[in-house]
C-alpha cells in the first residue's frame, strides 16, 4: 500500500471553513482594543495574555493605510514585509536622502498639517515604492524625536530603527499566534467543527499520513487525527502553552532574494528564522525510502498530495528539495496538486514552471509523476492515487 504525504497550505484550513484568511487576522487585530466578545476575553484571560504591547504595530499601521493596494493574500503580506525591510536598507545606503526627508518634515510640520499632507514626492519621486519609503521616513521621524536620536550619529539611528522594525515583526508574529490559537479554541473546543468533504476523503486511513504543513494550526490532528509527531511544521506551530523560556517557533518573514548576505535583512528572512527557531528538516525523512528493500526492490509507492497551497515561488526552496528527493530515489511516486478552480490551476502550473523549469515540468506531467485534481473531486482523486 502506498504511503501518503500531505503538503498543506492555508487553502486546506479554508477548505475546512476556518477563518484563517489574511483579512480575518487583520480584522481581529484591528478590533482587539475595541469591545471584546465574552469568548475572546475568556480566552485572553485564561492564557494570561496582555494585549497592550501589540497596540500601534508598525506593520498593521502600514496595512491599514494601504489596504486597497496590498491585496488580500498571505503572500501579499510577505511582499509588504519585504518592501518595508528593503526601504530601511535603502535609507541606510542613502543616508543623505533620509536626512533631507527629515529636514523637509521638520520645516513643514505644523498643527495645520497632518502627516501625509507634507509633500515628500519631490524628494522620493525618483525612487521605487514611494508609498513604502514615505511610511518608513515618517515612522523614522517619529522615533527620531521620541527616542532622542537627533543627538546620535545617523548610522546609530538607522540601526536602532531597524531593530525596532525587527521587534515589531516578532510582535506581529506573536499576535498571529494569539489569533490562530483563538480560532483553534473556537472551532475545536466551542463549535467542534467536523471535517468538510473534499478530495482528501478518497484517502484510506488518512490518519496514517505524514504531513508537511505550511500552516501553523493543528487542523490535521483535530479533524483527521493525524498525530502531531507525523507532522512537520515548516514554519513552526502555534503553542501558547510553552514555557516562557521557550521561543515562539513561528516563522513569519521573507525569502532571501540575494546571493550575497545582507546583514540588515537577515532577521527578516525565513531561512534565518527557521535556523534560529529550529523548525528542522524532518519533512525530508518523509520522502526517503522506509526500508532498504523499498529502495532496491522498487516496492515502495508514495502519493504526495499538495492541498491548498499556491506553490508560490516564495516557498520554492522546500518544493525543490521535495522534487529532488523523489527523483533521486528509485520508488514510484506521484505529486497530486489539488486546485480550487481553473484560475488557481493555471497559477499552480505557472509557479511549478518557475520552480522546476518548463522542460522538467513537461517531463514530470508526461510521466504522470505530476497530476492535477480539483480539490472537491473525490472520484478523480481515487483514480490518480497510487495503490
Amino acid at each position: 500500500m502506498a504511503d501518503t504525504i500531505l503538503i498543506l497550505g492555508n487553502g486546506f484550513d479554508l477548505a475546512m471553513e476556518r477563518k484563517t484568511r489574511y483579512s480575518d487576522f487583520v480584522e481581529f487585530a484591528n478590533n482587539l482594543f475595541l469591545g471584546k466578545e465574552d469568548d475572546l476575553q475568556s480566552f485572553l484571560d485564561s492564557n494570561h495574555i496582555d494585549i497592550e504591547k501589540y497596540r500601534d504595530n508598525f506593520y498593521l499601521k502600514f496595512i491599514n493605510n494601504n489596504r486597497s493596494t496590498l491585496g488580500e493574500n498571505w503572500c501579499n503580506l510577505e511582499i509588504m514585509i519585504s518592501q518595508l525591510a528593503e526601504a530601511i536598507v535603502y535609507f541606510k545606503n542613502n543616508k543623505e536622502e533620509l536626512l533631507r526627508v527629515i529636514s523637509e518634515i521638520e520645516s513643514n510640520l505644523s498643527p495645520e498639517h497632518s502627516d501625509y499632507e507634507i509633500d515628500l514626492w519631490k524628494i522620493l519621486s525618483d525612487t521605487e515604492n514611494f508609498l513604502v519609503k514615505r511610511f518608513i521616513a515618517w515612522t523614522f521621524f517619529e522615533l527620531y524625536l521620541q527616542k532622542g536620536w537627533e543627538e546620535k550619529d545617523v548610522n546609530y539611528s538607522i540601526d536602532k530603527f531597524n531593530e525596532e522594525f525587527i521587534n515589531q515583526l516578532e510582535l506581529l508574529t506573536e499576535l498571529l499566534e494569539i489569533y490562530l490559537s483563538y480560532r483553534d479554541y473556537i472551532d475545536f473546543e466551542i463549535d467542534k467543527i467536523p471535517p468538510v468533504e473534499t478530495a482528501l476523503d478518497a484517502i484510506d486511513d488518512i490518519s496514517a499520513s505524514s504531513v508537511i504543513s505550511f500552516n501553523y494550526t493543528h487542523t490535521p490532528y483535530k479533524l483527521y487525527r493525524i498525530p502531531i509527531e507525523n507532522t512537520h511544521y515548516i514554519h513552526g506551530e502555534i503553542d501558547l502553552s510553552r514555557h516562557k523560556s521557550e521561543i515562539n517557533t513561528m516563522v513569519f518573514g521573507i525569502e532571501d532574494k540575494e546571493i550575497d548576505v545582507n546583514s540588515s535583512l537577515i532577521p527578516y528572512q525565513k531561512y534565518y528564522q527557521r535556523i534560529v527557531k529550529e523548525t528542522g528538516s524532518e519533512y525530508l525523512d518523509f520522502l526517503k525510502p522506509r526500508r532498504a528493500e523499498d529502495l532496491y526492490g522498487g516496492l515502495m509507492k508514495k502519493n504526495i498530495i499538495v492541498f491548498g497551497h499556491s506553490v508560490d515561488p516564495l516557498d520554492k526552496e522546500i518544493f525543490q528539495k521535495c522534487f529532488a528527493l523523489t527523483s533521486n530515489n528509485r520508488y514510484n511516486y506521484r505529486f497530486i496538486f489539488t486546485y480550487y478552480n481553473e484560475s488557481t490551476k493555471r497559477s499552480i502550473v505557472k509557479n511549478l514552471a518557475i520552480i522546476l523549469g518548463k522542460d522538467k515540468l513537461v517531463e514530470l506531467t508526461g510521466n504522470k509523476n505530476v497530476v492535477f485534481i480539483k480539490s472537491d473531486d473525490v472520484d478523480g482523486m481515487r483514480e490518480v492515487l497510487l495503490d
